[in-house]
């Protein structure tokens, strides 16, 4: 990061620290001109849209994974509510094959409240038929596997936004920084005009 050099202190090698921090600022002017250069952001106004760009960008992803957060604590709700339901399912069935019906549905009363209302949640879930344990399993699999996706690409996101932000600090220090001192340029030599004696 370019570093200004009035900020630092002014007492012991100061000589040897400027030289150094010049060097060091010629170096992140060059690095951040190569930036610039390599990603075609040499217009400001180019620059400012990519940065707009790149924090739209992790916006989206923010709102996709808050999405997915959502849909996958949906389907795990939905996992537990169907392998509850069945459950419940197998005991009500098993009432055909009871030698008193009647006295098998009060002593499992609780299963048949239970059925009942989980039937209920899973259409206020949208669910109208039960699906497989696999089916919903897979679903919850994708669901992560995008969710992992998603933040990896967010993370990508994020770091360029960090180096676009040293980048714009840069570019506003370069703006705003006193010429670079001669001596570590190569010295320009004077013209030399050269006559011929007659």
């Amino acid at each position: 990061m370019y570093i200004n050099i009035s900020t630092y202190v002014t007492t012991g090698n100061q000589e040897g620290f400027e030289r150094w921090a010049k060097l060091n600022n010629l170096k992140e002017a060059a690095r951040t001109f190569n930036y610039l250069s390599e990603n075609n952001l040499l217009n400001y106004d180019d620059f400012r849209q990519h940065v707009s760009d790149i924090e739209a960008s992790v916006k989206v992803a923010d709102q996709r994974i808050a999405q997915i957060n959502s849909e996958l604590s949906t389907q795990k709700v939905i996992q537990k509510h169907c392998d509850s339901y069945r459950l419940c399912r197998k005991v009500i069935e098993d009432c055909k094959s009871a030698k008193n019906p009647k006295a098998y549905r009060t002593k499992h009363q609780a299963e048949y409240q239970l059925h009942d209302s989980l039937k209920k949640e899973l259409q206020d879930l949208g669910v109208t038929k039960i699906p497989s344990s696999n089916k919903v399993q897979k679903l919850i699999e994708n669901f992560e596997s995008e969710q992992a996706t998603t933040v990896r690409e967010k993370q990508e996101l994020q770091k360029k936004q960090k180096t676009l932000d040293i980048i714009q600090q840069n570019f506003t220090a370069l703006l705003d920084a006193p010429e670079i001192s001669s001596d570590l340029l190569p010295a320009k030599k004077e013209p030399v005009s050269v006559t011929r004696e007659k």
